[in-house]
């Protein structure tokens, strides 16, 4: 398994337990608002920083994404 897809299993379950989310949940809205690809794109900057920062960058960019095209 590359170093992406380790770091994007380890990003979905920080992000899970960050949040008390349930698997299924947190599937929803990496497939709904492109999330896996985000976090495989920004692996470089994500794996050194702070879990944190990429919980808070996922918040924005689903925040951006339902203002852009609300339901």
């Amino acid at each position: 398994m590359s170093n992406e897809s380790n770091f994007l299993i380890f990003a979905i379950e920080y992000y899970r337990n960050r949040h008390g989310l349930n698997g299924a949940e947190v599937t929803d809205l990496f497939e709904r608002y492109d999330i896996y690809k985000m976090v495989t794109d920004n692996y470089f900057i994500y794996h050194i920083e702070s879990p944190d920062h990429f919980v808070q960058e996922i918040d924005e960019a689903i925040c951006r994404i339902r203002k852009a095209y609300p339901v």
